[in-house]
Order: structure tokens, then sequence, then C-alpha cells
């Protein structure tokens, strides 16, 4: 219990050094980060400088140590805590601080206040406001490190939003932006995958090579894309009706750990899909119920520790609810529906999960 208390403290401290997550992993602490654009992030350790190529960076870091960061901190603390309503508020005001941004060593704080209020709009389901906000970064902050990632969000906040054409119009922006802006060669290959995703007429085993052949394409040069492939393949063994298949495909991306926090979640949500489907493959309840209690666990870990992945929350959420209601446990199955509704009011999978707790 101590070293659980002690956890969810330290996740509230400011960040305490500058620090560079790599993609293969590695967190890399330097002493000052220069620049950090869509093409390289530059850094000092010691009096040596550093250069990384964005596209092996996965995040970057910055120490909140100083006072004059107090208000950027406290808007963190609001956005990791989930309570991203307060968290928009904070980072609007600190972008409205032009002593703060007007300073050299803080110029960094435009683009990541900029990239953090349109992640708190994502997860708010708040997918116009995303969408705006993710062309302010892109105006202000042309060379943003967040420029491509930007695109992508906004690329799938247009699914979300119910506009996959307009979803394909941004991923062949990102395509385009590869060639006229020089953006690392990952990003082509991640709006490769976006657009075969939007592609209705790949079905089956069609759409599944497809998929194990980008996972093939990109396994070596560009692991994170390979791995979000995995994570496709993996709901197309699915939907095929291969549990088995898609449990050990989804098993390992998160054995392996790698790709950021979108990935791992689509994984154990892809987990949380195998157990349920599994469940309701048997006809005795007593055969149901471990396999249920399993994708349970899965959905809620999702639900409660991936906040931030709207596009797999609210859906997480109810297939919770649901398998809570199969194995008897109607209370908590109606505490998960007093927190869909709270979080996520407007959500189809709100709708559903009320219908099918007969909840009004």
């Amino acid at each position: 219990m101590l070293s659980i208390l002690a956890t969810t403290l330290l996740a509230f401290l400011p960040q305490a050094q500058n620090e560079l997550v790599l993609t293969d992993g590695t967190v890399l602490s330097v002493d000052k980060i220069l620049t950090e654009t869509y093409t390289a992030v530059t850094y000092k350790r010691g009096s040596a400088e550093g250069k990384r190529p964005a596209e092996v960076v996965l995040e970057v870091r910055h120490a909140l140590g100083d006072s004059r960061l107090d208000d950027y901190a406290y808007a963190v603390e609001a956005m990791e805590s989930g309570n991203f309503a307060a968290a928009v508020g904070a980072f609007r005001d600190v972008l409205a601080d032009e002593s703060l941004l007007k300073r050299k060593s803080y110029s960094w704080v435009k683009q990541h206040a900029l990239w953090r209020e349109i992640r708190c709009m994502n997860s708010l389901a708040d997918f116009s406001g995303v969408s705006e906000t993710v062309d302010q970064l892109l105006a202000e902050v042309p060379d943003s490190f967040f420029y491509a990632p930007a695109l992508m969000l906004k690329a799938q906040s247009k699914v979300d939003g119910g506009h996959p054409a307009e979803a394909k119009q941004v991923f062949e922006q990102l395509q385009a932006d590869v060639d006229a802006k020089g953006l690392p060669e990952r990003w082509r290959r991640e709006a490769e995958l976006g657009l075969m995703l939007l592609d209705k007429s790949l079905k089956g085993k069609d759409r599944q090579r497809a998929l194990q052949g980008l996972v093939e394409k990109n396994l070596e040069s560009y692991p994170t894309v390979a791995s979000r492939a995995q994570v496709e393949v993996g709901n197309a063994m699915l939907a095929a009706g291969d549990f088995e298949g898609a449990r050990a495909f989804f098993q390992r991306i998160l054995d392996e750990g790698k790709g950021g926090d979108g990935i791992l979640a689509a994984a154990l949500s892809g987990l949380g899909d195998c157990a349920y489907l599994k469940a309701l493959s048997l006809d005795s309840p007593k055969a149901q119920a471990p396999y249920l209690e399993e994708a349970i666990l899965d959905f809620l870990t999702v639900a409660s520790v991936y906040r931030e992945e709207v596009r797999l929350v609210p859906r997480a959420m109810f297939y919770a609810g649901d398998a809570l209601k199969r194995v008897g446990d109607s209370g908590s199955a109606r505490n998960v529906a007093q927190r869909i509704r709270a979080l996520y009011p407007d959500s189809s999978w709100k709708k559903r999960l009320f219908q099918t707790l007969g909840l009004k």
C-alpha cells in the first residue's frame, strides 16, 4: 500500500529533469533541451551537444522546477489527474502569459501547452476543438516537434467524429508533407496505415494480409508503425473469430512495451475483446465467468490507466459494464455506468450501456 501511495504522489511532483524518451524505450537524461522540431531534437549533456532525429524520439520532457513554470506545472498536473476541462483552461492561461512565452529559455512552452490542450480536448471528445487547435499549433509553431503527431490526432478526431472523408484528406496532407517539408519517413508509413484502415474495400483475409504486409515492411526501421499495424492484425483476427491468434498478437505488443500509450491501450483493449468474445462463445455461465473476469480487468485498466485514449475508453467502459452484469455484479456495473455518464454524456457507448443495464 505504501509503495502504491508513493507512486501516486510522485506522479504529481513536477518533472525533476530534462529527458528524452526514445521509441525503443530508452530514457535519456540531459542537462538542457536546445531545440525540438519535426526533424530533430538537440540537447546538451555537460559541455557536449547532442542530436537525435525526431523520428526516434517518442516524448520530450522538460524540467518544471522553476517557479515561473508553476502555472504550466499545475496544468500538467490537472491533465495527468484526469481533470481535462480544468487543464484546458489552465493551458490557455499559460498561453496568454506573454512574459513567459517571450523568454528564450521557455520558448518550448507554447508548442507543449498547445499539444497538451489538444490531447485534453481529445479526451473530452471535443473533436472540433481538436481540429481547430491543431491548426493553431501548426500556424503558430510551424516547425513544431508535434507537427506530425498533431495531424495524426486531427485525422483520428475526424474518424471519431464521423467524418472519414475529412480524415482521409488529413492523412493525405501528412503524406505530402513528408516530401514538402522533409518530415521523417515514419509519418508517411503512419499515414499509409491510417488510409488502409479507412479503406472499406479491404475485408477479411485480404485486410489481414495487407496489414501483416505493413507490419513486415516497418518492423525493422519503424517499430512503432509496425506495432500499430500489429494491433490491427489482431483486430482483423478477432473479426475472423481467431481468438487465440489475436491474443498472441496483443500479448506480444504488451510484452515488448514499445510505441507509447496509444498502442499499449489498444493492445490491452484487444486482449479484453479476446476474453469477452471467448466467454460469449461458451454456453455455460460457469465456463464464461473466468473469461469475463479477465475482460473486466483489461477493460477497466484501459479506462483508468489510459484515460487520454478517448477512442478506446468509452468503449472499454461499455464492455466492462456489460461483463460485470453478466457475472452478476450489477452494483459495479451501475457504478461504471454513472462514471461513463459523467465523463462522456453524449457517447453512443454510454447510451448502449444504459440500455443494456436498463437505466435511465
